[in-house]
């Protein structure tokens, strides 16, 4: 059994995964944007490093879920899924002439092949803030590669709500604040998670 957290950038996916990591005793699995060898040059040149660095995060969350969801019995939960990583990001990239079209039907072939072999997640948690909120966040966080356009942020939550909403299995919205409501928060999970309809 494992749960995503999805969400666009600085939504506060870590925060929430570790909440629900602790509400519910599942084990938990970070973004690790250290290992893509190719996220600071991404932030400084899209057209350049965007295949690159979609490929990378494509074999890392593979990786991740075959290591840590598929060999453990213990329920986990995620914060990224890979399959927002082709329907929000690498979608965008491929459909803004960041990615050319050869570029995109490679990452497009493998995503295809790697998903064709992975359990869908038991339960999508949506976490969904402003672009206020999320320019609030990535510029509290302090890392300096992040220097994120707002306009790149809007395109990305418009895709975000088209993810949320074309997802056929058990998924759930979160707006309100995580730390306050963080009891309502688990509850719900609790709720969709072990009355989901398969």
């Amino acid at each position: 059994m494992y749960i995503v957290v999805s969400g666009n950038i600085g939504a506060g996916k870590t925060s929430l995964a570790q909440i629900i990591s602790k509400g519910l005793g599942f084990s938990v699995y970070f973004e690790d944007f250290h290992a893509n060898l190719f996220l600071k040059e991404y932030y400084k040149d899209m057209k350049r490093w965007a295949f690159a660095t979609q490929i990378n995060f494509l074999a890392l969350r593979y990786e991740q879920i075959v290591h840590h969801i598929l060999l453990s019995e213990i329920p986990a939960v995620l914060d990224r899924s890979i399959y927002e990583d082709r329907e929000v990001f690498s979608c965008s990239l491929h459909e803004d002439g960041l990615m050319t079209d050869d570029e995109w039907n490679v990452y497009d072939k493998l995503y295809s092949l790697m998903v064709a072999h992975l359990p869908s997640p038991n339960l999508l948690v949506y976490l969904e803030k402003s672009v206020d909120e999320l320019l609030r966040n990535i510029g509290s966080r302090g890392r300096d590669f992040e220097n994120i356009p707002r306009e790149y942020l809007e395109s990305l939550d418009k895709r975000y709500k088209v993810f949320y909403e074309n997802w056929h299995f058990p998924k759930i919205k979160v707006t309100d604040d995580i730390y306050i409501n963080e009891e309502e928060i688990i509850k719900r999970i609790k709720k969709a998670l072990y009355h989901a309809e398969y």
